[in-house]
């Protein structure tokens, strides 16, 4: 599996996710910079998939993971089916 097929393929099923809980979703194929999302009221997603991310590790056991770099914004961490129920519309 090429990771550009993979990644595209990520993409469409956060979309669809999405779309479901009754956004409205526009897939920007890098028309929006780095965002490949743009979700009406919520703004731009930039999805990601990879074999692993260190950041699951920290995200154990929480409901939200709030994580800052140094000199960077902090940044909320959850998962995408509790943010939808969050948000529904």
């Amino acid at each position: 599996m090429n990771a550009k097929g993979k990644g595209i393929r990520f993409e469409r099923e956060v979309k669809k996710a999405f779309e479901k809980a009754g956004f409205t979703v526009v897939r920007s194929a890098a028309s929006l910079g780095k965002a490949d999302l743009f979700v009406e009221g919520v703004g731009s997603i930039q999805c990601k998939v990879r074999k692993t991310f260190s950041i699951y590790s920290l995200f154990e056991g929480v409901d939200v993971l709030v994580i800052k770099a140094d000199r960077k914004k902090p940044l909320i961490v959850f998962s995408l089916e509790d943010f939808l129920e969050a948000f529904k519309r």
